[in-house]
């Protein structure tokens, strides 16, 4: 039974258990943080060389 007392892992999943809505919000905060920082580091910019002809070609 001394697995139980005073265990931080097991304190841990008690708190998620008791309160799903706090795990609702990490999961929504994550999701945010990870695609902002995939759209500011790990896109890479796309570059179109031929506006310019497609511009004089269709007037």
């Amino acid at each position: 039974m001394g697995f139980f007392n005073d265990n931080p892992v097991i304190e841990f999943f008690h708190r998620i258990t008791r309160k799903p809505s706090t795990i609702a919000m990490w999961v929504f905060a994550g999701l945010i943080c990870s695609s902002t920082f995939y759209l500011m580091f790990m896109s890479s910019p796309t570059i179109d060389f031929n506006s310019k002809n497609r511009r004089k070609d269709n007037k």
